[in-house]
């Protein structure tokens, strides 16, 4: 077969030819999987091939050595073990020989082939001089600086897939060698030294031993605060971004959390060099350089250190440069989130130094956007820091009223780049919510709740000329539900606030049902939740919403499709048997027609099932002896569950986590079907009593239990 030609085939816009090409790569690859494997890789590595050729070919090899299942991942390591070792040198030999390339895809596609051929081999002790021959392309006179960045990018995923045990301490040894040769300055690649940062990443589960060794930290924290120094001008300043100067803090973030108070005296002297410099540079990767080892290290190492700085931070937030104010807010919010708790033994935040540190964050959140949305993860960790402080969260309360608004005025800016901030600004302000101490912001967050419902009636009233804008408001909407949530969850928690919810109860149901209208997935989701807290806080008034809520609260149980929508309103339907107790009965019948239906249905999916168990049992608890006609129904299904139970495969971690969930579900269907036939009706469970006992017994016995 011309696998050339059939690979290009197989990409082609025509669909009957491309079909046809895909049909003939399966018959090549079930009637000679060695040869079919050989020709892939022959293709990937000759640089006479068109691109688009060696990457299909490259992509298909990876895949017929790996896979997310972990059956067919078994499969593909049986079929690869059985090939005859000649021809699998031949494969080895050409994915090394492709890290060479001239083309960049091929060579990244060989180097994630390598660490798959690896996973299988190493634990095998097979291709045991691997590391030998990608170590000896870093250390080659002259090496290009493509092999050198895909050989680090190997090593990178060949740590990734393989275990630290797999591995002899010597080759260990020599891979964090090699990668520190990449990041050492005499590397004038920018592309190697990146390579050997994320490689770094990669292999830092593997240099636990060697930062034990008093030599190995010295050496490597300094190459790691040298790559802090390599900002780019224009860097985009969101989450996420991957670049030299990000590799590295990152890196040197993992380093702390394995090793460490033994890594602040050697970044401590780094940050206290470059912390006031002239260059932006020097002042923002010191700034980072402090942020990113503060989860680690013992608070009682770095109490003092924050204390002291602390004051120069703040004022670091008036820096002329964007990226030192962004890396300073991040940093104050990584002070809060990880040192900072009210009944902590070593206090960061006190009544002397909040009100400096307020002023600043509140000054800054009017900032350029990024800037602003660090500032909105600062106040938020520094609310969390009061959550479980009782009275002591009364030194943040004279703040939060000037707090909200703030967040709210952030909320409504019109900057271009608005949509992350805003989600940050209202998160930020659910969390200001979540962690105010009640009574005393009764008030505030009373009136929080009428801004939150004035502004999700002005979203009703948006012009809606497209699909943008549909999304638009149904993003806001969802916003301003999950305020709403967070608000009903917090008022309901107290006896003296309850009375705030019962006022506007009547007028947020007719917001929630007009937004339901809207008929946003998204908004049906935090909609939902919203009208669950709803039903928690009201209680038994909860029955007057029912006949206009029930149709939706059923779209949302036959929402299959949108699986995530559908879980929730099976929460909801819990919340309202809590709720409502017996005054539930006249839209049983409906709700357990589709619990039923949903159990039945193989296109829903399987993370809803057992939260529909659970919901039999609070319905049973709710109406009690009326369940009896729903036991031929729902009995079978319970058995049929804890049958399945017994059977998921062990090795599969996902299906051991959901074989879990799903007997939680099994045994609060149970609970609440046998609490609700208390009295004259508990015969009717007597023929259960036996099954029942046996899974009981089998739950017991199974070592993977966490039920």
């Amino acid at each position: 077969m011309e696998i050339t030609q059939v690979l290009l085939s197989a990409q082609s816009p025509d669909g009957h030819t491309r079909t046809l090409a895909e049909a003939n790569l399966k018959q090549f690859q079930e009637q000679n999987l060695p040869l079919f494997l050989l020709s892939l890789s022959v293709e990937l590595s000759s640089e006479q091939k068109p691109p688009e050729s060696r990457r299909l070919a490259g992509i298909i090899l990876k895949n017929s050595l790996d896979a997310k299942d972990a059956v067919r991942k078994e499969e593909l390591t049986q079929r690869w073990v059985s090939v005859e070792p000649s021809i699998k040198s031949q494969i080895k030999e050409s994915l090394l020989r492709t890290l060479g390339s001239s083309v960049s895809d091929a060579r990244q596609t060989s180097s994630q082939v390598i660490a798959k051929v690896a996973s299988i081999e190493v634990p095998r002790r097979e291709w045991q001089e691997l590391i030998g021959l990608l170590l000896n392309n870093m250390t080659q006179p002259d090496a290009p600086a493509p092999l050198k960045q895909s050989t680090l990018e190997a090593l990178g995923y060949v740590c990734e897939e393989v275990s630290p045990q797999d591995l002899e301490q010597d080759q260990v040894n020599a891979i964090l060698t090699a990668v520190v040769q990449g990041m050492n300055q005499t590397e004038h690649s920018s592309e190697v030294r990146l390579a050997a940062v994320k490689a770094l990443y990669n292999a830092l589960d593997f240099a636990q031993t060697n930062f034990e060794n008093e030599q190995a930290l010295p050496t490597l924290v300094p190459l790691m605060l040298e790559t802090l120094l390599k900002q780019e001008e224009d860097q985009d300043q969101e989450d996420g971004v991957w670049n030299l100067s990000m590799a590295g803090g990152t890196c040197l973030g993992l380093v702390a959390r394995t090793v460490g108070d033994a890594v602040v005296p050697l970044v401590m002297p780094f940050v206290e060099n470059n912390i006031t410099k002239g260059d932006w540079r020097s002042r923002e990767a010191a700034t980072f350089a402090f942020g990113s080892i503060l989860e680690g290290p013992s608070i009682e190492k770095l109490a003092p250190l924050v204390h002291s700085g602390l004051e120069f931070l703040l004022n670091a937030m008036k820096d002329q440069n964007s990226h030192v104010k962004d890396t300073t807010a991040w940093t104050l919010g990584r002070i809060f989130e990880f040192l900072h708790s009210a009944g902590g033994e070593y206090p960061i935040l006190t009544a002397t130094n909040l009100p400096h540190i307020m002023s600043v964050l509140l000054e800054s959140i009017r900032d350029s956007p990024n800037v602003a949305e660090k500032v909105c993860g600062a106040i938020y960790f520094l609310a969390q820091g009061f959550e479980d402080a009782g009275s002591s969260s009364s030194i943040l309360t004279p703040y939060l009223g000037d707090t909200v608004s703030a967040l709210l005025s952030t909320a409504d800016r019109t900057d271009p780049s608005n949509v992350r901030l805003r989600s940050s600004a209202y998160e930020t302000l659910n969390e200001i919510v979540r962690c105010s101490s009640i009574p005393e912001t009764s008030n505030m967050v009373a009136h929080l709740l009428h801004e939150i419902m004035n502004r999700l009636s002005k979203t009703l009233e948006l012009h809606i000329a497209s699909l943008e804008d549909r999304e638009k408001q149904g993003d806001l909407q969802a916003l301003l539900c999950g305020v709403l949530q967070v608000i009903l969850q917090k008022l309901s928690n107290s006896t003296e606030a309850k009375p705030i919810i019962l006022q506007s109860a009547d007028q947020m149901m007719i917001l929630f049902l007009q937004v339901f209208a809207c008929r946003s997935s998204t908004v049906h989701e935090e909609a939902m939740l919203a009208i669950g807290a709803l039903a928690y806080a009201t209680g038994p008034e909860f029955a007057k919403y029912m006949q206009e809520f029930y149709k939706y609260l059923e779209m949302g149980l036959q929402n299959f499709e949108e699986y995530q929508v559908c879980s929730i309103s099976v929460g909801v339907v819990g919340d309202i048997c809590r709720a409502l107790d017996d005054k539930v009965l006249p839209y049983c019948d409906g709700i357990m027609s589709q619990l039923l239906k949903d159990l039945s249905s193989p296109m829903l999916h399987r993370s809803v099932k057992p939260p529909v168990f659970s919901c039999f049992g609070d319905i049973a608890l709710a109406i009690g002896e009326h369940f009896e006609k729903y036991v031929p129904y729902v009995i079978p299904m319970l058995q049929g569950a804890a049958e399945l139970c017994s059977h998921l495969d062990v090795n599969d971690d996902d299906m051991q986590e959901y074989g879990n969930q799903l007997r939680r579900g099994i045994f609060e269907a149970y609970s609440g079907i046998l609490q609700g036939f208390k009295g004259p009706k508990a015969a009717l469970m007597v023929p259960c009593a036996s099954p029942l006992l046996s899974f009981i017994e089998a739950v017991v016995r199974d070592k993977n239990r966490c039920v």
